[in-house]
């Protein structure tokens, strides 16, 4: 039996799902496939890695980080430099930087996905060890680790607010627009049984990207015809893979974590709201803490 564990995006409502895997790693819960999106893609590695509390504290803003926290102060520094942060400074941050190695000789497979910009269809990195041995590639490690990094900016590169990440010849926006919960990929690895944590509220609904297509069409239709297409289509691509979802879940298939309160917002700067959606990660998993166990046969 081969388990998965599928992790939504959603930027700081990420908190929630941080919750979760922290109470998953305390009750040492293995899974053999991981794959994650954007936010979920942090979530991911730091799962691979067993680093317990990393997530929360790389998802809170810097501000927040280092105690200089003032309203408005995420805008006011910019939310790309922020991300910028998150991604490639708080990797080596002394106090608490990110475990490659262990990363990369983890027996554990971990998916990253992205959406190609120009062809607007999901994409699925996979940098561990193992991987490259089986191309024949040898990556000095420095350039490796770099890569996987890139890989993690490049899920995350929301439109509109993030520009697309080039990738050598390619290039690469967040994996939400083509593929925002990848519970099939999970399956097409060959898992049995899934445990999915979504981080969509179910009464606020998916970005509707049509609403800003007076924003969207002069960035992206020209340059990048087939991601403007998938921003398009975005809104009724995430309900029917919903709807699916559900099918799947009503057949024993998957076991899913869907928030049932108010998550704090996509960027938050609330010290108080971002510990309030973390502390409610870790409640709804205690409270189905025997369920989860029970679905894993353990």
């Amino acid at each position: 039996m081969k388990y998965g564990l599928v992790l939504e995006g959603g930027s700081r409502k990420g908190l929630y799902t941080a919750g979760i895997l922290d109470v998953f790693m305390e009750n040492s819960l293995h899974f053999d496939y991981i794959i994650g999106v954007s936010a979920g893609a942090h979530a991911a590695l730091n799962y691979v890695t067993g680093q317990h509390g990393r997530l929360k504290q790389v998802l809170s803003p810097e501000s927040i980080r280092q105690k200089t926290h003032k309203n408005g102060a995420l805008w006011r520094d910019g939310i790309l430099k922020e991300m910028h942060f998150m991604i490639y400074k708080y990797s080596f941050d002394r106090k608490n930087p990110f475990d490659f190695k262990k990363f990369f000789e983890s027996d554990i497979q971990c998916e990253i996905a992205a959406t190609c910009a120009d062809t607007g269809r999901p994409v699925y990195f996979c940098d561990q060890e193992t991987q490259y041995h089986e191309k024949g590639l040898m990556l000095k490690k420095i350039r490796r680790n770099r890569l996987l990094l890139d890989h993690i900016c490049a899920s995350c590169s929301l439109p509109i607010l993030f520009p697309p990440l080039k990738i050598g010849n390619m290039t690469y926006a967040d994996g939400c627009v083509s593929d925002s919960v990848p519970f099939e990929r999970a399956f097409d690895q060959g898992c049995d049984k899934l445990v999915v944590i979504t981080t969509q509220e179910p009464w606020d609904g998916p970005t509707d990207f049509k609403k800003w297509d007076l924003i969207l069409s002069p960035m992206y239709k020209r340059k990048w015809p087939n991601l403007y297409t998938a921003l398009m289509n975005r809104y009724e691509n995430y309900c029917r893979q919903e709807e699916r979802l559900k099918k799947v879940e009503s057949e024993g298939k998957a076991l899913v974590f869907r928030p049932r309160e108010v998550l704090c917002s996509l960027f938050e700067n609330s010290a108080e709201k971002i510990n309030d959606s973390y502390n409610y990660g870790r409640r709804s998993a205690n409270d189905r803490l025997d369920e989860v166990k029970k679905f894993l046969g353990v």
